[in-house]
């Protein structure tokens, strides 16, 4: 599955970061980028939350990263939804960090 890799690289994860979140070896991590061996659909679930993508999304059955339903649903934009799900993996200092960014961006003068 092509799109497990580049998801990876999207988080800037490498095969072993992303084994660890999903509790697998990164041999099957591996197997999965490559064909050889296909993920688990709890284990496609866990993949769905982290990239904050559809499943249907990781195993190219559709090239829309989110059910349109979803992103209605929530009222967010796609990049809102993209940020929502990176600020969510962070731990609580990296979070403090990103809202002083954020609110240096928001007040500066180009």
């Amino acid at each position: 599955m092509k799109r497990i890799s580049m998801l990876r690289k999207e988080k800037h994860l490498n095969q072993v970061g992303l084994a660890l979140k999903l509790n697998v070896s990164q041999k099957m991590i591996s197997a999965y980028e490559n064909g050889t061996h296909q993920p688990s659909i709890d284990t496609l679930i866990k993949m769905s939350g982290i990239f904050n993508v559809s499943v249907d999304y990781i195993i190219e059955n559709s090239d829309i990263r989110m059910p349109a339903e979803s992103i209605m649903q929530t009222g967010l934009s796609a990049e809102e939804i993209e940020l929502l799900g990176i600020f969510r993996e962070m731990d609580a200092k990296k979070r403090q960090k990103a809202l002083g960014i954020l609110f240096a961006l928001k007040h500066y003068n180009d």
